[in-house]
Formats: C-alpha cells, sequence, structure tokens
C-alpha cells in the first residue's frame, strides 16, 4: 500500500473538467484540503485505517502531512515529505534537522494523530550525506535509501529497524539500489542495478532482516517486461509478496508500462492509451492485497494538449474476463467537474485510493476516493 512520489513531481496534466461516469465501480470523494500556510498539497500513501500523508507545498517549502478524521496536519520537520504509513498511524519520509540550512535531509519518522510533531532522525548509512525513508511496515521496519544528494539514483537500499538501526541491504551485483516498500514479513522491494556483464536496472524483492534456518536468502532479480535486457522498478509490495512497478516494454524508445508480479509472472498492465503517439505508458505505484493496484497513465487530449497525465486502477478480473486499467477520472461523478486526477499513489484493503489532482483553478489537492457501495 505503499508508494513513492519520485516520479511525481513536475509531471503537470492539462486540466480538462466534465466526464461521464464509467460503469461499474464508482468513488465519493473526499478532499483532504491544504496545510496551513502550504498552497498545494499532494498525496502520498494511505494505510488501511482510512489515515493518510503525502506533501504540502509552498514558496517557502514542503512539510510532511497526517490527515485523519477530516483533518489534514503538518507532520513536523523542516522541508519535509510524506511517503509511507503504517497501521500504528507512523508516517516515513525525510526532513531537515539540525540549525544549519545546508545541512543535508535524513530519512525521518513522523508520529501521526495527537503526537503529530514528534520527528525521529534516522540518520544516513555510512559515506553518504542524505537519505529518505519510502515505506514502513506495521512493525516499524522502514525502507529507503541513501546517497550523496538528495533523491540521487547513486544511492544503496537500507532497511532500519530501532534494534539494529540502518543496514546497507546490498544489491543485485551492481554499486547502486534503492528500496521503495516493505510488507509485514519484512520483504522489500526496489530497484537495482545489476552486474556490469548483463547491465540493467532491475526490480527486485529480498527478506534482509529475516533468516532461514540461520541463512538469509539473496536478493531475487524480477527481472522485466522483455527479460534480462530491460529496466524495471518494484514501487509496492503487498502480504502475498506480489510486487508493482513499471517496466520497460522495448529497447526501441524506452516506453514503460506498469506490471504485477505475482510471485511467478510480471504481469503487463497496459496503459490507458495504447497508441504510441499519445505515450502509451504507464506506471504502478501501488497494491493492496487483493492485487488491486493504481496508478498514472497518459492519454490523448486534444489538439492543443497531444498528451495528458490520469490515474489508474487495475482490478484482477480471475476466471472472467482480461483484466483491464480503468481512468479513475471516469469513476468518480459529477467530482470530476471539480477535479482532474493525474496520480492514484496509494490503495488499502478496502479499496480506499488517494489521489493526486488539480482543481478547476489548477491548485494541487490530495483527494481520498472511497468506493460507493453497488
Amino acid at each position: 500500500m505503499k508508494t513513492s512520489s519520485l516520479f511525481l513531481a513536475g509531471l503537470m496534466a492539462c486540466i480538462v473538467i466534465g466526464m461521464s461516469t464509467a460503469s461499474g465501480q464508482t468513488y465519493r470523494v473526499t478532499d483532504l484540503g491544504i496545510v496551513p500556510d502550504m498552497t498545494d498539497s499532494q498525496s502520498g500513501a494511505i494505510n488501511n485505517q482510512g489515515r493518510a500523508t503525502g506533501m504540502g507545498y509552498a514558496e517557502s517549502g514542503t512539510c510532511a502531512f497526517f490527515y485523519a478524521k477530516a483533518v489534514i496536519q503538518d507532520a513536523g520537520g523542516v522541508n519535509s515529505r510524506g511517503f509511507g504509513i503504517n497501521s500504528s498511524n507512523l508516517v516515513a519520509g525525510d526532513a531537515y534537522f539540525g540549525q544549519n540550512i545546508l545541512n543535508p535531509s535524513h530519512a525521518a519518522l513522523f508520529r501521526g494523530s495527537e503526537e503529530t510533531g514528534v520527528v525521529t532522525d534516522l540518520g544516513a548509512l555510512p559515506g553518504h550525506l542524505y537519505s529518505r525513508a519510502n515505506g514502513i511496515n506495521s512493525i516499524g521496519w522502514v525502507v529507503g535509501f541513501s546517497g550523496p544528494e538528495r533523491d540521487s539514483s547513486y544511492s544503496r537500499a537500507f532497511v532500519w529497524s530501532k534494534p539494529t538501526g540502518m543496514i546497507d541491504m546490498g544489491t543485485l551485483g551492481g554499486p547502486y539500489a534503492q528500496a521503495y516498500a516493505i510488507n509485514d514479513a519484512g520483504w522489500v522491494t526496489g530497484t537495482s542495478m545489476t552486474m556490469a556483464m548483463t547491465g540493467g536496472t532491475h526490480a527486485f524483492m529480498y527478506q534482509p532482516l529475516v533468516t532461514t534456518d540461520g541463512f538469509q536468502k539473496p536478493m531475487q532479480d524480477l527481472g522485466s517486461l522483455i527479460g534480462l535486457s530491460g529496466t524495471s522498478y518494484g514501487m509496492a509490495i503487498n502480504n502475498s509478496n506480489h510486487v508493482a512497478g513499471y517496466s520497460t516494454i522495448n529497447l526501441v524508445d524506452n516506453r514503460v508500462h506498469g506490471f504485477l508480479y505475482d510471485g511467478e509472472n510480471m504481469i503487463d498492465l497496459g496503459a490507458l492509451d495504447r497508441n504510441p503517439l499519445y505515450g502509451d505508458t504507464s506506471v504502478a505505484l501501488a497494491v493492496n492485497n487483493s492485487d488491486e493496484v493504481v496508478g498514472y497513465s497518459h492519454i490523448a487530449a486534444g489538439k492543443n494538449q497531444p498528451i495528458r497525465q490520469a490515474a489508474f486502477i487495475w482490478i484482477p478480473q480471475r476466471n472472467i474476463v482480461v483484466a483491464h486499467m480503468k481512468n479513475l477520472n471516469d469513476m468518480i461523478g459529477s467530482a470530476s467537474q471539480d477535479y482532474w486526477l493525474y496520480s492514484a499513489t496509494g490503495i488499502n484493503d478496502k479499496g480506499q485510493i488517494v489521489a493526486s489532482a488539480y482543481d478547476m483553478n489548477g491548485i494541487g489537492r490530495a483527494l481520498l476516493l472511497t468506493p460507493r457501495e453497488p
């Protein structure tokens, strides 16, 4: 149920108001609001209690937020960001610590609910200045990456727990890796550079803090939709060890599609518009324990705006028909007159979704989508 905002910043979509409601599941939309002193908001993740995190934006900086019971609050920290949340309302993200504005940002834990504002500095890996936490499980284990700059791909994946502190998880053979999500059994997904002889960056699965018969299983290379020669990223993992992410689909133009790895196969989730002229791309960002996947894709948007980014949901249709991706903007009824959903970043086991949107004035809003009863 975790995701990352790494690929969300700057992806401004054209706002088109007024859409028909698609048949099937529809959603009730709740605007999470904007943190005081901020001007925009962006969604991050949601837990099974419907609590959410994300980021508030202003010219002065950012803040991680905690949302519960119709109230959005600054989670604390300086220029902080919220990327993950667990069932105990602990938020994982990053923030700047210390009085010097040149100090690097570090992975951070924020306490939600009545303890909002309590922030813990998780530090950084030895030899690195920066770190960020992307995911957290129910027992408080945290994953992310640490590197020379904020959000740098030249980083190393870490797992953090209170007893062990921050541990370098290693790689698939190359020099760099990033971790994005962890499930309740301690399985982690992310992406890692592979050995120089094969090249590429591949999604992985790994259980770094758990041993079997005294041995630790090696990091598992999930490959890509086009085999070892492609590139892939694991962005979310559920408690069945099913991974959602995205992968290149050819070696010609490096277009990517969202995927679901079901323990045996990497399933291509397709795209909202399969015409390569309009992108034919999609990125999966979150998955729940029912294998429902959310993220963003691209569609044709008209003469003046040829490509538009849209939030999607992919729901498996076992033993019925082939599952296909649906545009969430077609599933929110009259709310489509007020918002354009450009990315869905989290989904819980009740089917509730958090999404980033633009309102009719072009202001970024974090939204909660709750399934309507049939």
